[in-house]
């Protein structure tokens, strides 16, 4: 059952006011977006520094092992002689000497 009015009142034109609030919000979020953008482009990632990361086969198909700092050292000093996947990653990443110091 349609409402008294209501065909009117959809078939009015906006008002002044109506488009000016209109373009404003449009505005806004035009600036919204290109704010986002221009952070999103410039954002740098951490860099993973004193880091070493890894990706191997595990029981639910694969896991990422990831050490920081003293940690690290230690994972590339015992876990790398064990397997060629964590040698190369611990060398790739910086810890060439632990690996060499664990054998």
């Amino acid at each position: 059952m349609p409402v008294e009015g209501q065909f009117e009142r959809a078939n009015t034109p906006l008002s002044r006011r109506d488009k000016r609030l209109l373009g404003a919000l449009a505005v806004l979020a035009a600036a919204g977006a290109a704010a986002v953008g221009i952070a999103f482009a410039t954002h740098t990632s951490p860099s993973g520094a004193g880091c070493v990361a890894v990706d191997v086969p595990s029981t639910m198909g694969g896991a990422r092992l990831r050490n920081c700092g003293s940690a690290a050292h230690r994972f590339c000093r015992t876990q790398g002689p064990r397997d060629a996947r964590i040698a190369a990653a611990c060398r790739k990443q910086g810890f060439a000497a632990d690996v060499a110091a664990g054998r």
